[in-house]
């Protein structure tokens, strides 16, 4: 029996009387459906319509339409994952964005699960696409690879059933307005033989004329890898290839890497943990500003070190060098790694965006809500900022105390003057993006002058901000406070600690709502210092969106996490310094009232919940 569980006749009434209050636990739980659904969500950030959302999927350019294309894993009328379809939304630039088809109920859906026993029947897991008929001819098709499901549930903890996951393709013809699933599909339909998998699952599918060059190819090939594992031995990256002129013909190479279980390449607290599986695995190459070329992995990995990292998923990248195997395959050997996000952000992946020749990165960032409010806020999970990735070169470095030299962020070139060079992935929004939500915004700049050695928070500021600052000459942990309220009830502490080498989020104080997760979020972030002139600066970029929080810093490190402040005053920001520390500060500035990046689409977009039954009990599967 299915059981209509909205009160979306009074929510749009609702919300509007609801968004300004100062809340607490008692009066949510006494609130109807979606009655929430305003209060900390997102606007200049990427989101479904509503209801659940998870992997961002098909990320393209489409030169022939000038259109760029993002759609993710949806179940539109509920708030807990099941049932996994994609959605679908356009943009001329990255920064404004258009639902295809429209807004209401599950109109988005892209592509949608096939009936019970096919071999699609249970779920379109994540994927890629390319602006490509399946001759890889851009003629204005587009084509998706994606995971198709026909059994559930699937974990690496659990036995893993035969056929529960198939590699399929869809095209479109019209812009990706209506997709077409391909006739011979499952394009593959097995794991590589042997293997006792804990997953198979989120085809990254790309052109690659440098892994060509590596295998001796004489023809243009596509390259395919997957995220998986091997149980009891480790997780794995499948890697497969395609004639450029039959992307349905695809040939398995093995695996591209093979670390064993649950390792980490250095300390887990500076390079994140492998875990047993892999998910939504990325390979790809980059150049840097002398024309070399670096090649990347980035994996979701599961059951992971949580001796720093509260979760056991984490989002990792390794930089490796590439050789060609005797059996003509090719073999990925780690160098350099780190957290790809040291926050919650998860299923990260990327794109080529070739109108930019940039690689762009997104990824998910679930709610942390602890399962408190779901069906008042109506709706679970939205995307970072658009990341670009790059090679991040720094010359000019000494060893100072010794880690610089550990195995850990960077591959480093030592010189005879006993300087170093140091290579890591970069990784910082868009400049395009944030130019773009700063639309329509108040600036607010703030000055300080010399040492601050205590916490202030003087600024008037939003719920939908970005922040930036420098920070020199640290004596303790000292950073960014905001979402403060006047009376300091509630405050969200951003902070570097030069004891630890690490930067903070500490959401103890972030909201009066005890429900909602408060520990602090932690990442690694070691600053270099250089021969001339000592110790770098810590410069942070804040970008705080109704419930969403970025922190990104020196342009190599990011942070994803949630607050919630349960107060409609929790809007002020600047210094905090810890009690005996002292910082220098300077250019602090704040854009407030950021951008809504779906104009088209009303703030409140909720959508009947429907209670799904299949979705329950495969929820309660997967947390047993």
């Amino acid at each position: 029996m299915v059981s209509k569980l909205s009160l979306l006749g009074v929510a749009l009434g609702v919300c509007s009387r609801t968004a300004a209050q100062n809340l607490d636990a008692s009066m949510i739980e006494s609130m109807g459906n979606n009655s929430l659904f305003t209060r900390w969500r997102p606007v200049s950030h990427f989101n479904a319509p509503a209801g659940w959302m998870n992997d961002p999927c098909g990320m393209m350019y489409d030169p022939t339409r000038d259109t760029y294309h993002l759609m993710y894993q949806w179940h539109p009328n509920h708030i807990n994952w099941g049932n996994i379809s994609w959605g679908h939304a356009t943009s001329r630039d990255l920064i404004t964005w258009e639902d295809v088809g429209g807004w209401e109920g599950n109109i988005a859906e892209a592509l949608v699960t096939g009936g019970n026993g096919t071999y699609n029947g249970l779920g379109i897991f994540s994927g890629t696409a390319q602006p490509v008929n399946l001759q890889g001819e851009k003629d204005g098709n587009l084509t998706i690879f994606y995971t198709s499901v026909s059994y559930l549930p699937t974990n690496w903890r659990i036995p893993y059933q035969n056929g529960t996951e198939t590699q399929s393709i869809a095209t479109s013809s019209d812009g990706g307005l209506t997709w077409q699933q391909y006739d011979g599909n499952p394009i593959i339909s097995q794991p590589p033989k042997g293997w006792n998998v804990t997953g198979w699952r989120d085809p990254f599918v790309e052109p690659w004329p440098e892994m060509d060059k590596i295998l001796g190819q004489t023809e243009p090939h596509y390259y395919a890898v997957f995220g998986s594992g091997i149980k009891e031995v480790g997780p794995r990256i499948p890697f497969y290839s395609a004639p450029a002129n039959d992307l349905t013909n695809w040939t398995y190479l093995g695996a591209l890497w093979e670390p064993a279980d649950n390792t980490s390449l250095g300390s887990p607290v500076e390079t994140g943990s492998y875990g047993f599986n892999f998910e939504v695995s990325n390979f790809f190459s980059l150049e840097d500003e002398d024309g070399d070329i670096h090649y990347y992995v980035n994996m979701g990995t599961e059951g992971g070190n949580t001796s720093l990292h509260t979760r056991q998923q984490w989002g990792l990248w390794n930089e490796g060098l590439v050789s060609r195997r005797a059996n003509g395959s090719a073999q990925f050997t780690p160098v350099a790694g780190g957290a790809v996000d040291w926050g919650l952000l998860y299923a990260v992946t990327s794109f080529n965006d070739s109108k930019n020749n940039r690689r762009v990165q997104w990824g998910w960032a679930f709610e942390e809500n602890n399962d408190f409010g779901l069906n008042q806020n109506g709706y679970q999970g939205a995307y970072a900022l658009p990341r670009e990735l790059f090679v991040k070169k720094t010359k000019g470095l000494i060893n100072a105390d010794g880690n610089l030299t550990t195995l850990g962020n960077n591959r480093l070139v030592e010189h005879s003057d006993g300087t170093f060079t140091a290579y890591t992935l970069g990784i910082r929004p868009l400049d395009d993006i944030v130019l773009g939500i700063r639309n329509g915004t108040t600036q607010r700049n703030v000055a300080f002058n010399g040492s601050v050695s205590a916490s202030t928070t003087p600024t008037n500021g939003s719920n939908h901000m970005e922040l930036t600052a420098t920070f020199s000459n640290f004596t303790g942990p000292a950073g960014v406070r905001l979402a403060a309220s006047p009376g300091g009830e509630e405050y969200t502490d951003i902070y570097f600690d030069p004891a630890t080498n690490t930067i903070n989020v500490n959401r103890s104080y972030s909201s009066t709502i005890v429900e909602y997760a408060n520990y602090t979020a932690i990442g690694y972030f070691y600053p270099y210092t250089y021969a001339r002139t000592g110790t770098e600066d810590v410069t942070m970029h804040i970008f705080f969106d109704g419930s969403l929080l970025e922190v990104y810093a020196n342009d190599r490190f990011s942070l994803t996490t949630r607050i919630y402040p349960s107060r409609e005053d929790s809007t002020t920001f600047g210094v905090y310094v810890a009690d005996g520390a002292s910082v220098e500060v300077s250019k602090m500035a704040a854009w407030l009232d950021t951008y809504n990046i779906f104009p088209e689409r009303p703030l409140n977009s909720s959508s009947d919940l429907v209670f799904d039954l299949v979705a329950w009990q495969l929820r309660k599967v997967l947390e047993n």
